[in-house]
């Protein structure tokens, strides 16, 4: 563990009572009890980088940019599996999907390869902190009951709804106002409704809501809390009341960037209507909006209670999502940057506040970190490693890449490896690899795998292939 998670660690403070009172950073070094800060961590579903934090200009996110003002900005995060259910026991876990064994959607959390791991939540409960969950931690309906003090799916019904069913079963189909009339694009397409109904029979109105009594049943609890608050939107479908949609004009929202030739392609999309696209873009803006005026209301309760010299807040996406980019595509689950990468902001007390982090880390890396940060005993059954230096100096030296993987009826279809200069992405069903110089090349357009002038760097990254394949053979 290095020296600065422990100046870390002793600018917080473990009882509530005691964010009464004035602090010196000279007083709490002095203090001979462990520190352990509470952890608030919010999941956004579906949540790429279309963020003001993250400088688009067409996102109205206040929250999320305020957030990012008190903690560090990532701007190189990597999910391990570009779509919900793998990504989030990924990381819930500590371990890689290549352990984990779950690729889609379906089946338990607690995979057979799971079936002695102790979850990230699950282990600061075995430490005696307060847990709470509401709302899209694990997937919906995958929850690991053994993680929590309290759970709470946050829909305001007495069962497990799944987001397609949200109008219907919310009784919404009657309000909406406006909407989409079938499917835009490729991947999921898109689906959209404007809604005439209070706010607060929304979904994520009532999770900010539950969040909020959990971390005031922390407080109360006079024990450390982990409250985990996942958030459906912006994930499909995509509704909201009206005054969200309101704050964007479609017609002045930008056209994905169309693919110049010889850019490679997931599959061939049927062209779309320039209004169809702009009406879709407007909608998961909308939805962006939405959830972060929710996330604000969580964010008020850490107000209240002055809690932020003791409370640690992360804020990620749990996978990237392409917005019509690669020649129509709308969703996850491609091995390129706009589904891998994800927004990740960290605000710990006594780290940098309102840095950038150039630096590349993995989204498995959570567990090691959150236990580094709170000063827990460290696990040796975890694959990643923690970025603690990270939140002190976001620009400190880290040779670290990210890996992410892909996978077609259980079998690895590609791995992606991400540096700061570069993404490889190696096929195992015999497409060709694909080499994009991301500093120059953002969108992944030219393939640079044939390049001579990048035979080193293709041969650099190939290495770093092998070697991850045989840590984690697929």
């Amino acid at each position: 563990m290095f020296a600065q998670s422990s100046r870390l660690r002793l600018m917080t403070s473990v009882l509530p009572f005691a964010l009464l009172l004035p602090m010196s950073v000279s007083t709490l070094s002095a203090a001979p009890v462990a520190v352990r800060s509470n952890v608030l961590f919010i999941v956004a579903d579906d949540m790429n980088r279309t963020l003001g934090a993250y400088g688009d200009l067409h996102a109205l996110t206040p929250n999320v940019d305020r957030l990012a003002a008190q903690g560090v900005r990532f701007e190189r995060a990597y999910c391990q599996y570009p779509v919900c259910s793998p990504s989030r026991v990924s990381f819930l876990s500590g371990r890689r999907p290549e352990i984990t064994r779950l690729f889609g959607n379906e089946g338990a959390s607690r995979t057979p390869a799971l079936k002695d791991a102790v979850f990230l939540p699950e282990y600061f409960r075995q430490q005696g902190y307060f847990t709470a969950r509401v709302g899209k931690i694990f997937h919906i309906g995958r929850d690991v009951p053994e993680c929590w003090d309290r759970s709470e799916e946050g829909t305001g019904l007495a069962k497990i709804l799944y987001q397609p069913s949200e109008l219907k079963e919310l009784d919404l189909e009657r309000t909406v106002i406006a909407g989409s009339k079938g499917r835009v694009g490729g991947g999921e397409g898109n689906t959209w409704a404007v809604v005439d109904a209070p706010e607060e029979r929304l979904v994520d109105w009532k999770i900010a809501s539950q969040a909020t009594e959990y971390i005031e049943q922390g407080v109360r609890s006079g024990r450390p809390f982990f409250v985990a608050c996942g958030f459906r939107r912006p994930h499909l479908p995509r509704f909201t009341v009206e005054r969200y949609f309101a704050r964007f004009e479609a017609a002045r929202l930008p056209l994905p960037p169309p693919p110049p030739p010889g850019a490679v392609l997931p599959q061939p999309v049927q062209p779309i209507e320039d209004q169809l696209q702009r009406e879709a873009h407007r909608s998961y803006l909308a939805c962006v909006a939405f959830m972060d005026e929710q996330l604000g209301r969580v964010l008020g309760a850490l107000d209240r209670h002055r809690l932020w010299d003791n409370t640690i807040v992360v804020f990620l996406g749990d996978n990237g999502y392409h917005l019509g980019s690669r020649g129509g595509w709308w969703g996850k689950g491609l091995p390129y940057e706009e589904s891998c990468g994800v927004p990740l902001i960290v605000a710990a007390p006594g780290g940098r506040r309102g840095a950038a982090s150039p630096r590349v880390v993995e989204f498995i890396d959570f567990y090691p970190t959150l236990v580094d940060l709170c000063g827990l005993p460290a696990r040796r059954d975890l694959d990643g490693r923690s970025f603690c230096p990270l939140i002190a100096a976001p620009t400190a030296a880290w040779e670290h890449p990210a890996f992410t993987i892909t996978a077609r009826q259980d079998r690895i279809t590609s791995l992606a490896v991400s540096t700061e200069r570069f993404r490889y992405i190696d096929y195992l069903d015999g497409r060709a690899p694909e080499l994009y110089d991301v500093r120059t090349d953002p969108r992944e357009w030219r393939n640079l795998a044939r390049d001579p002038a990048h035979a080193s760097d293709l041969d650099r990254l190939r290495r770093l292939t092998a070697q991850h394949r045989q840590q984690f053979p697929p």
